[in-house]
């Protein structure tokens, strides 16, 4: 059995699942109000969770944050489920109860809550100083800033150092020990506790990144430093943002995993505690820890992957109703469609993955009907994605009007894909190439890291498989930019459909799953033909 949680900054929804069916599912809107507890079907019970008791606080102590006694409550259902899940048949023998395996929680919603939070806010995101390393200073103040009013206030202070490389690695300017030593001063004497270092051309060569963080190390060595080459992408602003954003995000994710992490451990049998990620995939708190940004956009990935998994279907246009909105996302063997240097929800282009969606305000419910009537093709399932969305989603056509599926579970959708979700890898990088066979080699060494990755993750054996792999020409350039997706199979209790399953296609690389078996060197010719901008 599995349990999905979604930690938003109005509530704790939770889901648990056995074999892709919702058994049991809790909810707390807010702190004093009713908990909803209720096992589908006619024997369910709607058992309250146990009353808190509520002390007077002292005369000078500060408010206490909501999400704790939310995560208390949480504590409490999760250590009551392997007792109260499993229940046989009266003339049965006594059956061993099931315990949870896993607990996966999607805490983004409080993640990007955190980078607009007002001052003195527990969750709020810290300001981070900012270093770029550019060929030529700029002529304007603070380095030109930059134009996202989000990543201007999380931005303390700022330094430009002089250097970079090109888009082949070859370096520009030399790095200067001066210029670099210079501008470490000005920050430390700002008293930054977080710096995000972004370079000129650091997705082919990542050096002048490195030194910078070696010498903030060196003089104070308790600082937190991330560099923009590690979340990959070409722009230089794109790299940046998401750069800032890990940065700003480090210390609120480290408190909210601790947290999780503690609820997960309240649990019998030690289940594994993992965190969704928004390209569809799971992660540990130790790689969130130390890559937060990754966990923004979470939620929706979540709930397309839920949609789809208890419509049965691999493959499909998903639609989520929220309070007058339609969320419209693509669905391919399982998983999200996704790509890199999109808009968040939080209006900020950055470098990480998220899922491709659209949003369609829609007024009133009854204009919902002329949306999926007058559309060539709106979508094939159907779910709520918030309790505001139940009057949407119910407008739409049935699937016996010749409409979408639709999707009703007795549990958040969030949480549902949560508990669903499987640790996957994700890699977008530069690479240099003269003729196809450097190509195809550069190619089948990102597919072998994705795969590498998805094992150090935490996959089962034998169980990564890769979902995309595709090679873009940069201009008339010899250089490719190469994005590889790798996922990973299920196990048994995730109840994952026969037909369109994840890793039974072939995904967008031209070819059958390969696991993490070695690449048939047969194969590079299919990967280089399924290339979107070939010129090769």
């Amino acid at each position: 059995m599995r349990i999905g949680v979604r930690l938003d900054t109005c509530g704790v929804y939770g889901a648990l699942l056995d074999r892709g069916r919702v058994l049991r599912a809790r909810s707390t809107r807010a702190l004093g109000d009713h908990t909803a507890d209720r096992l589908p079907g006619p024997r369910g019970d709607r058992a309250p969770l146990p009353e808190r008791s509520h002390s007077a606080a002292a005369p000078h102590c500060p408010p206490r944050d909501r999400t704790t006694p939310e995560l208390t409550l949480l504590r409490e259902l999760l250590t009551a489920v392997p007792a109260t899940a499993h229940r046989s048949a009266p003339t049965a023998q006594p059956a061993r109860a099931k315990s949870v395996t896993s607990v996966t929680w999607d805490i983004s919603g409080i993640l990007e809550s955190a980078l607009t939070a007002p001052s003195g806010s527990r969750h709020r995101a810290q300001r981070v100083a900012a270093v770029r390393v550019l060929p030529r200073v700029p002529v304007a103040p603070a380095g030109g800033g930059h134009h996202s009013p989000v990543i201007t206030s999380l931005v303390s202070r700022r330094a430009v150092v002089a250097g970079g490389h090109d888009l082949f690695g070859t370096e520009l300017v030399a790095l200067e020990a001066e210029s670099v030593s210079a501008a470490v001063d000005e920050l430390l004497a700002g008293g930054a506790r977080a710096v995000a270092v972004t370079g000129t051309g650091a997705a082919a060569c990542s050096d002048h990144e490195v030194a910078v963080a070696a010498e903030l190390l060196r003089r104070r060595p308790d600082i937190r430093v991330c560099l923009s080459h590690e979340a990959g992408g070409l722009g230089l602003l794109e790299r940046e943002a998401a750069t800032v954003l890990n940065a700003a995000l480090l210390e609120v994710a480290d408190r909210l995993i601790s947290q999780c992490e503690e609820a997960t451990e309240a649990l019998a049998g030690s289940p594994s505690c993992w965190f969704v990620t928004g390209d569809g995939g799971r992660v540990t708190g130790r790689r969130l820890r130390w890559s937060p940004v990754t966990g923004l956009a979470a939620g929706i990935a979540a709930a397309l992957i839920g949609a789809a998994r208890l419509a049965r279907v691999g493959d499909a246009v998903v639609a989520l109703a929220d309070d007058r909105a339609l969320t419209i996302g693509q669905v391919r063997d399982g998983l999200p469609h996704i790509e890199a240097d999109l808009v968040g929800s939080n209006g900020i282009r950055t470098s990480v993955p998220q899922s491709v969606t659209t949003r369609i305000p829609v007024h009133h419910a009854s204009a919902a009907a002329q949306l999926a009537t007058r559309s060539r093709h709106t979508s094939d399932v159907v779910a709520a994605l918030r309790p505001e969305g139940v009057e949407l989603a119910e407008a739409l056509p049935g699937q016996s009007e010749g409409g979408p599926r639709q999707v009703r579970p007795d549990a958040d959708i969030t949480a549902v894909g949560a508990a669903m979700t499987e640790p996957s890898a994700w890699i977008d990088l530069l690479v240099p190439a003269d003729t196809p066979e450097g190509l195809d080699r550069h190619q089948a060494e990102a597919e072998q890291r994705a795969l590498g990755l998805v094992a150090a993750y935490g996959a089962h054996p034998g169980s990564a498989y890769l979902v995309r792999s595709t090679a873009t020409a940069v201009g008339y350039l010899r250089i490719y930019r190469l994005q590889v997706r790798a996922g990973s199979h299920g196990t048994p209790d995730t109840g994952t459909p026969d037909t369109g399953s994840p890793g039974a296609g072939r995904g967008d690389t031209g070819r059958p799953a390969q696991g993490a078996a070695t690449p048939d060197p047969a194969a590079g010719a299919a990967r280089g033909r399924g290339t979107s901008g070939e010129a090769r």
